[in-house]
């Protein structure tokens, strides 16, 4: 049987560390992951009476799910925009290469700035060089800047889901 206080202070640490998990999601960063492996922690040590597996699983499943979305999102944003495939592999490693530099300039507000101007640079880059006019390698840039802050808004949503299913599945 677990102490009533052990219960409390194991709950507080979780929820510290989902939130955690939920505030680096703008920064880039996979933070929906650390959501769901705070929560199978959780159920490793206090068990699953408290918080059953089916949980950690199904936090697993939108983690990844997030993710894919996020980068269709980006991709659907530079094709939307008529832009090839080249100009969203442009925009993924200009947001990746952005996202390292800015964050270079300043830790965390310049990583989420450098990845959002990357991914338009990259995007922009990527076309202009296949023979795109300005015109409309700036729409396939502006494109997959769009798709990626949809996709990043994705990944915030379902890091709130994540919580809320955590607070709706807790048992004690």
């Amino acid at each position: 049987m677990l102490s009533s206080t052990a219960l409390i202070l194991a709950t507080a640490l979780l929820y510290l560390i989902m939130v955690a998990g939920l505030l680096i999601i703008p920064l880039g960063l996979p933070g929906q992951f650390l959501i769901a492996a705070a929560a199978a922690l959780f159920t490793l040590v206090m068990g699953a009476e408290v918080l059953p597996w089916w949980v950690a699983i199904t936090l697993l499943g939108l983690a990844v799910g997030a993710e894919v979305g996020e980068a269709m999102a980006g991709l659907l944003g530079a094709k939307g925009a008529r832009g090839s495939v080249w100009g969203a592999v442009g925009a993924m490693a200009g947001g990746l290469a952005g996202a390292i530099l800015g964050s270079a300039v300043a830790p965390l507000l310049g990583s989420v700035a450098g990845g959002l101007a990357g991914t338009f640079a990259g995007a922009f880059a990527v076309e202009y060089a296949r023979g795109r006019r300005m015109a409309g390698a700036h729409a396939v840039a502006k494109g997959a800047l769009l798709g990626r802050l949809a996709g990043s808004l994705l990944k915030l949503v379902t890091g709130g889901v994540m919580i809320a299913l955590v607070t709706r599945a807790l048992s004690f």
